[in-house]
């Protein structure tokens, strides 16, 4: 019975993701889309797009910001684009500096169709998957104009998202592309270290990584937002469409899509407030960074 009910259900779902493709391909069909080929873009090297990435944790709002750059017909932003790049990211945290012509060719044969396509019908490409955030040191070396978002969000909250989601646990299908340490004194301790040093060493390693690669940006191409400030004040949303150089929606709009999104309803453990001082302490001495971003 449940083995019917499951088919029925992928079923459902595979018919409905069917229906969504032929409405936005429809939809598309009102405008010509422009006359550009990859080899032309790739003469100018890419000079004619501004893409802009969105560099994070995951659990960061992501979805949320995702949901507020679809109220514009201008931007093309994608959450979930294939191939993902799961296992590719970790490999680019462990090899980028290394072998940059690899993940350069790896992130261009990925992106490219989805940078043109935008260009296609005069929009603004943006990704909000956190898993382009290890390649951010060679995405100008493909886009030279591209832009970024390091998006942030309260490393005791990003810690509790993971603990109710068995994140290093063996028990998640993504932990197979989450990054470990691969050297150091870290590396050694890392099986006898806990939940929370274990995810806030993901936070912070990863807000780091983003940190690094910032240093080469120019200023004017980098926004960095608070997951907390994007929930609840329109003027971040407003910022984010300024950068972006689009026309910000109706703030009544944006008011109205300032809800919870892909909220974690599953797993039991406390809210960081509810910590105890060990813990809070535990989380400060390996994610030393929250104290840059003022998170006390």
């Amino acid at each position: 019975m449940k083995l019917l009910l499951y088919r029925q259900l992928l079923k459902s779902a595979r018919a409905f993701e069917q229906l969504s493709r032929k409405a936005s391909g429809a939809a598309r069909q009102l405008l010509p889309p422009a006359k550009v080929s990859i080899a032309q873009c790739e003469a100018i090297k890419w000079q004619n797009v501004r893409p802009c990435f969105v560099l994070s944790t995951g659990r960061s709002g992501t979805l949320l910001l995702t949901k507020l750059l679809e109220l514009s017909p201008h931007i093309a932003v994608v959450h979930q684009p294939k191939p993902e790049l799961v296992r590719a990211s970790k490999l680019a945290y462990e090899q980028i500096k290394n072998s940059p012509d690899i993940f350069r060719e790896t992130f261009k044969s990925a992106r490219e169709e989805y940078v043109l396509e935008a260009l296609m019908f005069n929009q603004v490409f943006v990704e909000t998957n956190n898993r382009i955030t290890f390649f951010a040191p060679i995405i100008r070396d493909v886009f030279p104009n591209a832009a970024y978002i390091h998006l942030v969000r309260h490393p005791g909250d990003f810690v509790r998202s993971g603990i109710r989601r068995h994140w290093y646990s063996d028990q998640h299908e993504h932990d197979i592309g989450r990054i470990v340490p691969y050297s150091g004194d870290i590396k050694s301790r890392w099986p006898s270290l806990t939940a929370i040093e274990k995810i806030g060493w993901l936070w912070h390693e990863t807000n780091q990584f983003i940190e690094d690669a910032k240093e080469n940006l120019p200023e004017q191409d980098v926004l960095f937002v608070q997951a907390e400030q994007l929930f609840a004040d329109v003027r971040v949303t407003q910022a984010i469409f300024s950068f972006l150089q689009q026309e910000c929606p109706p703030l009544s709009l944006i008011k109205k899509n300032l809800t919870p999104t892909n909220v974690q309803k599953k797993g039991d453990f406390p809210p960081y407030s509810a910590w105890p001082e060990s813990d809070r302490q535990l989380l400060q001495n390996i994610a030393p960074l929250m104290k840059k971003y003022n998170y006390r």
